[in-house]
């Protein structure tokens, strides 16, 4: 679990979060929705850990992100780039085996729990294709088993949807929803509303780096007035 308490963080003297607190539970999908440059991005890579964050807590499972070592931090919370972040000069199983080579597990060892995340993701007949060669949808995937290989207990992905055409949409609910029922938890950005409708469990919406609003119930998400406006 991830609790945020208070997170500000500037860049160039620009507050880019103001006094953020929001959470991510286990078996839970959160999405945080809001406009290009409302803060979205920012506040996964705080979450992950990629940016430094000077006022405020982000505490996952009881310790102080700050106090994790990175190493450590990498394992406990997974990160998948808007554009996927992929090695092109590495098939799909050589990008899924690399970081737990680099965490000195043994090859034999890393490639069985490689494939068994590409399998479990249906990319078990494109493993020996270079990114290049495979679509959107496709290379998500292979980002997102490659997060997976280290056993996260938290999974943030951000603008997911942004490459992907309404069946790989479709495909990406499915394993989303997959894993959080196998207890991960999951915080997305996004702007595609109807893609955050079908994996709803939560929303906040960022505005100007602030939180303007949180749902928890979809049945009142249209009638959430910040959220609605967002929509429209």
């Amino acid at each position: 679990m991830i609790e945020v308490n208070n997170l500000t963080t500037h860049y160039d003297n620009q507050i880019m979060l103001d006094s953020v607190s929001c959470s991510l539970k286990p078996n839970q999908i959160v999405s945080f929705i809001g406009e290009s440059g409302a803060g979205k991005t920012t506040l996964l890579k705080a979450l992950a850990g990629l940016i430094l964050t000077k006022e405020g807590q982000i505490i996952i499972d009881g310790k102080s992100l700050k106090s994790i070592k990175p190493k450590q931090r990498s394992e406990l919370i997974g990160y998948v780039f808007q554009d996927f972040n992929l090695f092109n000069n590495l098939t799909a199983l050589e990008n899924c085996i690399d970081p737990l080579l680099v965490r000195r597990i043994p090859y034999d060892q890393a490639k069985v729990r490689a494939l068994d995340q590409l399998k479990l993701l249906g990319m078990v007949d494109f493993i020996n294709k270079y990114p290049s060669e495979l679509s959107g949808g496709q290379q998500q995937r292979v980002a997102i088993a490659r997060s997976l290989c280290l056993n996260p207990r938290v999974l943030l992905l951000d603008e997911p949807t942004a490459s992907l055409d309404p069946k790989n949409t479709d495909i990406l609910v499915g394993i989303l929803k997959g894993l959080a029922a196998e207890g991960l938890a999951i915080g997305l950005s996004s702007q595609d509303m109807e893609f955050v409708r079908k994996i709803f469990d939560a929303v906040y919406y960022i505005e100007q780096g602030r939180i303007k609003e949180f749902c928890d119930d979809i049945q009142k998400l249209s009638n959430t007035l910040a959220i609605n406006h967002f929509i429209k």
